[in-house]
C-alpha cells in the first residue's frame, strides 16, 4: 500500500511539474507568433516599397543604392525571423508533446536558452529578437532614403530628423523596457532543479533534466 501511494505521489508531482512547464512552453509560443507575425507584415511592407515605387531616373544614384540596400536587408531580416519563429514553434511544440520523457523541459530550454547551432553564440530568442530588429530599424532606413528620391530636399530633411528621432525612441525603449523587465540569472527566475534534484521523482528526476545545451 504504500509503495503504490509515493508511485502515485512522484506522478502526481512530475505531472504538476510538467504542466508548470506547459505555461512557460505556451509562453514562448506566444511571444515568438507575435514577432513572427509583426517581422511577417514588415517584409510586406519592404516587398512592396521595392516593386512599386517607381524611381525617377534623375534620382542620385547614392540614394538608390542606400534605398535597395536597406530594402534588401530588411526583407531578408524580417523572412529570418519568421522563418525562424515558426521553425521554433512548430518543432519545439511538437518535441515537447510528441518526445520521449523529458522532452518537455528540452524543448522549454531549448526555446530560451540553447545556442542556434552547436558552437553558435547566438541564442533561439537573441537571433529571432536580433532579426526583428534589424528587419524594424531597416525599414524605417529605406523610408528615409526614399524620402531623399522622392521629395525635395526641404520636405527630405523634415523627414529625415522625424525618422532618426523615430529610430532613436525605438532603441532607447527597447534598451530601457529590456533593463526594466530583464531577467538576470538563475536568482531572478523560478528555477524546477530543487524538484528534479529532490528525489521526489523517480530517478532523482534523471528523466526530465534539463539537457537543452548538450
Amino acid at each position: 500500500m504504500l509503495a503504490a501511494d509515493k508511485l502515485l505521489l512522484q506522478s502526481n508531482v512530475k505531472q504538476r511539474a510538467i504542466q508548470l512547464r506547459e505555461k512557460e512552453l505556451n509562453l514562448f509560443n506566444d511571444n515568438f507568433n507575435a514577432v513572427g507575425t509583426q517581422s511577417a507584415v514588415l517584409a510586406g511592407f519592404a516587398m512592396t516599397s521595392f516593386a512599386e515605387i517607381d524611381l525617377p531616373h534623375n534620382a542620385y544614384f547614392a540614394t538608390k543604392a542606400c534605398l535597395h540596400l536597406f530594402v534588401t536587408i530588411s526583407i531578408c531580416a524580417n523572412l529570418m525571423c519568421t522563418a525562424s519563429t515558426t521553425f521554433v514553434s512548430v518543432w519545439g511544440s511538437g518535441k515537447a508533446l510528441r518526445g520521449k520523457d523529458g522532452s518537455m523541459d528540452t524543448a522549454v530550454e531549448g526555446m530560451s536558452q540553447a545556442p542556434l547551432l552547436k558552437g553558435c553564440p547566438f541564442l533561439e530568442r537573441s537571433f529571432i529578437f536580433t532579426c526583428f530588429g534589424v528587419g524594424l530599424i531597416t525599414t524605417l532606413l529605406a523610408l528615409m532614403s526614399a524620402s531623399w528620391i522622392l521629395m525635395t530636399a526641404e520636405v527630405a530633411c523634415v523627414a529625415t530628423v522625424g525618422i532618426s528621432w523615430c529610430i532613436y525612441v525605438i532603441v532607447r525603449q527597447a534598451c530601457r523596457i529590456h533593463d526594466k523587465f530583464r531577467l538576470t540569472g538563475k536568482k531572478d527566475t523560478v528555477s524546477f532543479d530543487d524538484i528534479m534534484n529532490s528525489g521526489v521523482l523517480p530517478g532523482g528526476g534523471a528523466g526530465i533534466r534539463h539537457d537543452a545545451g548538450e
